[in-house]
């Protein structure tokens, strides 16, 4: 179907037209102004490891390092980046969420590692809210909870802290911005949607208004109206004329009038 037909179509179907555009106008307008909208806001921290677990030469030099507990077993990985994924990971688990969401944390904030600086040893923390006091309030919760959980998951140990990694911030945190990426793929959802509806209810109005307009009229009833669907009748043959029924038809002689008869024209001769 080329556009001019696709316009003629739709064309035909005003009402149908208008009942969707109503609902699009409608649905667009409760995404933008029914929905709350979100607001955003960005912290980064840096991993700073600790200092390494003492040899036997220092040992034998200082013996009071002996009384010193390094066992961190994250000093043991060989790439301190684990330390952040292990760390994200405990703080967007479910218990830690749920807990920040009672203390009034957004649900929707998250945690991952970067790496804008260094080999993955950045933080990047984002917190979110339905206002920019809510963004604000969710990333210090967040922030809080995530050095909580850095500190005791070294301490199971009891290492020293002295030998247990830090999180340092890089920078301040952002100011909160609303975030609208999500109010336009909504309304790019709702407008896809009516696209949809729009078309199928135009297929579905073509294919029920033939079937409306069809009738079915018995050959038994003279008088019913004739559909110009109706089917033709089998032509029926004319009977052949018998031999009693043929009739020869002469052609007229011209002045044969005037010479009269055959047999008068005989005895005149």
């Amino acid at each position: 179907m080329d556009l001019l037909a696709l316009f003629t179509t739709v064309r035909r179907h005003k009402l149908i037209v208008l009942a969707v555009l109503a609902v699009l106008i409608a649905g667009n307008a409760f995404v933008a102004f029914g929905i709350a909208p979100r607001y955003e806001s960005q912290a980064q921290w840096v991993l700073i490891a600790p200092p390494p677990q003492p040899s036997d030469a220092a040992i034998a030099r200082d013996p009071a390092l002996l009384k010193v507990n390094a066992n961190n077993p994250y000093l043991r990985l060989p790439n301190p980046s684990v330390v952040v994924d292990v760390l994200a990971q405990r703080v967007s688990g479910g218990l830690v969420r749920q807990g920040l969401i009672s203390q009034g944390a957004d649900q929707d904030y998250t945690i991952s590692s970067t790496n804008a600086i260094g080999s993955g040893l950045v933080i990047n923390i984002v917190g979110t809210g339905s206002s920019p006091d809510a963004a604000a309030k969710t990333l210090d919760l967040v922030s809080k909870s995530m050095e909580k959980e850095l500190y005791d998951m070294q301490k199971v140990d009891g290492a020293d802290d002295k030998y247990l990694f830090q999180a340092l911030p890089i920078n301040p945190p952002t100011d909160p911005t609303r975030k609208v990426t999500g109010t336009i793929r909504s309304m790019i959802a709702v407008s896809a949607a009516c696209l949809v509806l729009l078309f199928g209810m135009i297929s579905v109005a073509e294919a029920v208004g033939p079937r409306r307009t069809k009738q079915v009229v018995p050959f038994d009833d003279p008088d019913a109206p004739r559909d110009a669907t109706e089917p033709t009748r089998t032509p029926v043959a004319p009977q052949r004329a018998n031999a009693s029924d043929l009739t020869i038809v002469l052609p007229r002689v011209k002045g044969a009038e005037q010479q009269g008869p055959a047999s008068q024209r005989q005895a005149r001769d």
